[in-house]
């Protein structure tokens, strides 16, 4: 992790180190000359047509909603008003101000302004990026090593009499190691006991300071080059390759008065390991006793070059054992913790489940206790309750036999009197029986009379309802031939004259077998296509119309502004806007009077609207006569 925050920063470094390369060794570049300036004559015309467009539009679009004339000139006769008016529906122009609207536009030039500084120097800062990631990763680092120190240290309790084992281990190696370290420099410092005993003088060497003496040749198959595990020892007959010897100098004044000291080239190594520590000191004593004997410290020299060598590799053979013992010891805790987390996990999982099921067991046993008691007070309140019924029902079984027989002697006593009064006063009863009987009769015969006229003036309304509905609410043209047959019969039944008139016409034509168009086609046909047509050659006289008329008509009936309501005038259009408006206010009669007014090419091009119009108010006249009639009849029977 550590060397990934690393080369991040590498990298943002070289980055940053790269742009400033960039920087320095581009020439500046000469100042160009400035272009001459273009008339762009159409770029101009296109954005002033384009401003005073936009500004109609959006200005319009906030006096429409100010004035409601304005508004249904700007949605009807501007081409896209409509549309305009529709956007700013959607987007709430008509509750907006103009200090809403300098907000808006101030906010969003805060926010474009943001947006560009953001960008400009978003590339900027990477190294404090990089350092501010190292340092995340750091704090995160450092914050999972301590949970897991955390976590090892719940675990390392259990597992302490283990760890002891293999620390024991551990000491026992290392013990080896410098015993077999003592061992070696104990020998070392017997070679050097035994150079200083021969006392060879060093003026009798045959030393060459310019040319060194040749190395003795090994023999290569014998020497293990290879580095050596911990605890291994070379096989039988192989042996570690010997350092090189330097070259010796002559011995001056300096060599033989001063040889090297292993305490303090080792003082990285002897302050963490003792034993080094102590070897080191006592080759330096000996070190100051070979230098107060000049003849030996030629020789002493390589001893003492061998002896530092010896002791840096065990010192780093020591670190190795101890790191592998760590890194060993690390991995068990680690395996230990997680093997006793999951037993751990394990141990309260089944604790949950015991508490599960225990607690269904409690829940399972209150309900059957509860059921138990229920069950008994429902049996108590049954047997109390059955108990007292019992008691009710004999008490009420004694009064009511009482009552009987009290009722039985009343009644009696009733009886008795009646029958004494029934006596005397039957005759009169008699009479006035018969008299009752006689004004019974002629109030039947009077109530059969009225309720057969009922039926006629009922079945006269059902008939005309019915031809109603067929000939006049269909929604499409259909025959009603059959129900007007039914009403003429009606009609002729109750002996009406004037419906039976008004039915005959009716029936004598071929009305009834063609049907009539519904208002609702009627006024569809009339806007979409009656209409626009006679619009058009509204300008056409009524006499000797050419096509040159027609054609100029037919221009500048686009040119022209359509009329609503009921305007004023005798021309073409004024006719045509009271004809919509009463179409729209559903009275055909009023438009087919203004229509039937028109002459020339207008009242060719109405004639065929203006006879379906015609066949469906007479239709309708003739059902408004007959309906008086019924009514008429309804209020002359009650």
């Amino acid at each position: 992790m550590y060397r990934t925050s690393r080369l991040a920063l590498a990298a943002s470094r070289g980055a940053v180190r790269v742009v400033r390369r960039r920087l320095t060794t581009e020439p500046p570049s000469a100042a160009p000359l400035p272009p001459k300036k273009k008339r762009h004559v159409v770029r101009n015309i296109l954005l002033s047509t384009t401003v005073l467009v936009g500004t109609f539009y959006v200005g319009s679009t906030f006096f429409a909603f100010k004035n409601e004339a304005y508004y249904q000139f700007f949605s009807e006769r501007v081409p896209l008003g409509y549309s305009m008016l529709e956007y700013a529906e959607d987007n709430q122009w008509e509750t907006m101000t103009l200090e809403s609207a300098i907000n808006s536009a101030t906010q969003r030039f805060t926010s474009a302004q943001r947006y560009v500084t953001d960008k400009i120097s978003g590339a900027t800062p990477t190294v404090q990026d990089a350092k501010q990631a190292v340092k995340n990763t750091r704090d995160s680092t450092v914050k999972a090593i301590q949970d897991s120190k955390d976590r090892a240290t719940s675990a390392a309790a259990r597992i302490r009499t283990e760890i002891k084992k293999d620390a024991s281990g551990a000491n026992a190696i290392l013990r080896d190691q410098s015993e077999q370290f003592s061992r070696g420099v104990d020998d070392l410092i017997r070679e050097a006991q035994a150079a200083l005993a021969k006392g060879v003088d060093v003026a009798k060497l045959p030393i060459s300071p310019e040319v060194a003496a040749a190395p003795s040749p090994t023999d290569d198959t014998t020497v293990y080059n290879a580095p050596l595990p911990v605890g291994f020892e070379l096989p039988p007959g192989y042996s570690r390759p010997k350092p090189a010897k330097k070259p010796q100098a002559a011995p001056t004044e300096e060599t033989t008065a001063r040889l090297l000291r292993l305490s303090p080239a080792l003082s990285s190594i002897t302050s963490s390991e003792p034993i080094i520590a102590h070897l080191a000191g006592t080759i330096d004593e000996l070190t100051a006793y070979v230098e107060a004997n000049p003849a030996a410290t030629a020789k002493a020299a390589s001893v003492l070059e061998t002896a530092k060598s010896d002791l840096t590799a065990l010192a780093t053979r020591i670190d190795k054992v101890r790191e592998d013992e760590r890194a060993e010891l690390e991995a068990k805790l680690d395996d230990q913790t997680r093997e006793y987390t999951v037993k751990l996990m394990e141990l309260e999982m089944e604790a949950q489940d015991r508490l599960d099921g225990q607690e269904q067991e409690f829940r399972r046993f209150f309900d059957e206790e509860r059921g138990k008691l229920t069950q008994a007070y429902r049996e108590k309140l049954e047997n109390e309750l059955q108990t007292q019924t019992e008691l009710i029902n004999e008490r009420l079984k004694e009064e009511v036999i009482a009552q009987g027989i009290e009722l039985q002697r009343r009644w009696i006593r009733e009886i008795k009197v009646r029958v004494e009064e029934e006596r005397g006063g039957r005759l009169a009863k008699i009479d006035e029986l018969s008299a009752n009987l006689k004004r019974l009769e002629r109030v039947a015969l009077d109530n059969s009379t009225y309720l057969d006229e009922n039926i006629r003036i009922h079945a006269l309304w059902s008939a005309l309802r019915a031809l109603s509905t067929s000939a006049l609410a269909s929604p499409v043209r259909k025959s009603f031939r059959e129900e007007l047959r039914v009403l003429r019969h009606v009609a002729a039944a109750r002996e009406d004259p004037v419906a039976a008139a008004a039915l005959e016409s009716l029936e004598g034509s071929d009305v009834p077998d063609v049907g009539v168009e519904p208002f609702a086609d009627l006024a569809t046909w009339f806007a979409r296509e009656v209409a626009p047509k006679v619009s058009h050659v509204a300008l056409v006289p009524d006499q000797n119309a050419g096509l040159l008329s027609h054609l100029a008509s037919r221009a500048f009936a686009g040119l022209r502004f359509k009329r609503h309501g009921l305007v004023s005038g005798d021309d073409v259009l004024s006719v045509l806007a009271r004809a919509e408006y009463y179409l729209n206010e559903k009275d055909l009669d009023s438009a087919a009077r203004e229509l039937n007014q028109l002459g020339g090419t207008a009242k060719l091009l109405l004639h065929d609207w203006l006879e379906a119009a015609r066949r469906r108010l007479e239709v309708q006249q003739a059902l408004e006569v007959v309906q008086a009639q019924a009514t008429l009849a309804s209020l002359l029977v009650v």
